[in-house]
């Protein structure tokens, strides 16, 4: 009788079907992609654009890197959208939010307030009872439901704060001491366990050997290591549905010798005065005065500040009280005053021609 074999494949385990973490560069510096603190930027973006108010808590000891990180997501969200502006505030204009908004103008905004920790202790229960109430209608403050804010909130510790603040749709945690573990389970599910105590050691290990390692695969001596705050420095992050390891640099390393005059402009100092005298001097000579108060108008409107009259701003909230009632549209209304979508370039023999001083 002929004999039959049968070859049964053997199933292969989710853990061997695993590759190694793929390793990438930003400005030159390696780093393991999925850590990039730049999909978490993409998850805040994205999320904004549905709901339209997007909280993001910062938390973490003294030190540990909340208001660079904090700076960072800012730049890195603005520059995935030029529409937003980006203002910090102190935890007095928390407090009195309605009145901070309605002093903003009407582009989408991106607000970081810093160290909120002594929120009630510095204006009491009453005032936070009033903060619930703003914040729970934060886009129908002056009726501009359109525009979109994203809230970058920074404080030590979750536990002395109200609920209500705390509840978050992202939350990155810049420290965990060991006492706080088993606070962060309770938060994050008892599921994250193992990853909680990991950051817990990792943090105690970037603070003693300024570094921190992750394994590559099973093999010894397989790791991937950073130097801690050279430039990147580890997070602990949770979208909502998930809780992961990502690694942030500082923004003054991604802006190198640059400058941005959105969330880093220059400061006044002798050297800008001297750059400020040659680019006057430089760009009135080539478009005339006139052209070049129009387009710095342009700009500073571009940044969040009004310079127009007060005729010209009174005009301006006419025209909105009609975009409110949706009697007229804006392209209606620009093709009734004989104005169209214009663009160009810069030509050669306008470019600047000065070297500026640092």
């Amino acid at each position: 009788m002929e004999t039959i074999t049968r070859v049964i494949p053997r199933p292969v385990s989710a853990n061997a079907k695993k590759t190694k973490p793929v390793v990438i560069k930003w400005n030159g510096e390696k780093m393991l992609r999925n850590q990039s603190v730049n999909a978490c930027v993409d998850e805040i973006y994205e999320t904004s654009k549905s709901m339209g108010f997007v909280k993001v808590n910062l938390i973490g000891a003294s030190s540990s890197g909340k208001t660079v990180l904090s700076s960072v997501l800012a730049h890195q969200l603005h520059i995935r959208d030029s529409t937003f502006e980006v203002h910090h505030f102190e935890d007095k204009d928390l407090i009195d939010f309605k009145t901070t908004i309605q002093n903003l103008s009407k582009s989408n905004q991106i607000l970081v307030f810093d160290d909120l920790s002594g929120l009630v202790a510095n204006f009491g229960k009453q005032a936070l009872d009033k903060l619930k109430s703003e914040l729970t209608t934060v886009r129908h403050i002056d009726s501009n439901e359109d525009r979109r804010i994203i809230m970058i909130l920074n404080f030590h510790s979750q536990k002395i704060l109200d609920k209500f603040i705390r509840i978050s749709n992202f939350t990155f945690y810049t420290d965990c001491q060991l006492e706080e573990i088993g606070y962060l389970e309770e938060l994050l599910g008892r599921q994250h366990s193992q990853k909680i105590n990991q950051f817990a050691k990792l943090r105690s290990q970037s603070r003693m050997y300024h570094k921190f390692s992750f394994p590559l695969s099973k093999k010894r001596n397989d790791y991937f290591t950073y130097k801690d705050g050279n430039p990147f420095r580890i997070l602990l992050y949770n979208n909502g549905l998930s809780t992961r390891f990502v690694v942030s640099p500082q923004l003054s390393w991604i802006l190198g010798d640059e400058l941005c005059q959105v969330c880093k402009p220059a400061e006044k100092t002798i050297a800008s005065k001297i750059n400020l005298d040659q680019f006057k001097t430089d760009i009135d000579r080539k478009f005339t005065k006139g052209i070049v108060k129009r387009a710095v108008e342009l700009r500073l409107l571009r940044n969040g500040y009004y310079t127009q009259p007060k005729r010209v701003q009174q005009c301006e909230k006419y025209i909105g009280r009609f975009f409110e009632s949706k009697v007229i549209n804006l392209e209606e209304l620009a093709e009734a005053y004989g104005l169209t979508e214009r663009t160009t370039k810069l030509f050669p023999d306008k470019t600047p021609n000065f070297e500026a001083k640092s």
